[in-house]
């Protein structure tokens, strides 16, 4: 009698710590940083560093990553790789290019209709050392007419580390290559 108490004993106490364990979380990579404990302060700053890449170009947009500095955009990161650069040096060579071409030759506006203005911030989150921004586009409804938009939101997500862009996230594809005019080339 006394050996079948102590075996049940054992099974209730084996079946609480199944039962207690099944009750706490799974383990989750931690993203942000583990055992950040970023004060009110910290997080607007963190906002105003991943603000300013939207408000700054060229040579002060490059102020803003610090050499250590990840990319998550399959885009830029595949030309980093045919470049065979860093990831900040892409970003460096990028955002240089681009302030070089501003008010010069270049595309110009598309012709047609024009969307709303674009890329405004919807929703700016921080926590920790990421900050996430949410940004409103308009898009031709390739189904309607021209002229006839519709609303789409992207968004970006960046690690900030004293001060500085070290990662950045956001919904990139790779695109396909335009198809060539009919009619080859004029």
């Amino acid at each position: 009698m006394r050996l079948a108490t102590i075996a049940i004993g054992a099974t209730t106490l084996v079946l609480l710590t199944v039962a207690a364990r099944a009750q706490q979380p799974a383990a989750v990579i931690a993203n942000p940083t583990p055992g950040c404990t970023a004060t009110p302060a910290q997080l607007e700053e963190n906002k105003k560093v991943a603000l300013a890449f939207f408000r700054t170009t060229g040579a002060d947009r490059v102020a803003l990553a610090d050499p250590s500095y990840k990319q998550h955009n399959p885009a830029f990161k595949k030309r980093a790789e045919e470049n065979k650069v860093s990831d900040y040096e892409e970003f460096k060579n990028t955002f240089l290019a681009q302030a070089g071409r501003q008010g010069g030759p270049g595309r110009g506006a598309a012709a047609g209709p024009q969307p709303p203005p674009g890329n405004q911030l919807e929703v700016v989150t921080a926590e920790c050392d990421i900050v996430t921004t949410i940004h409103k586009a308009y898009r031709q409804d390739p189904t309607a007419e021209p002229g006839k938009f519709y609303e789409v939101f992207t968004f970006d997500s960046f690690r900030v580390r004293n001060g500085k862009l070290v990662e950045h996230w956001d919904g990139a594809v790779i695109n396909p290559p335009a198809a060539a005019p009919a009619g080859g080339r004029q």
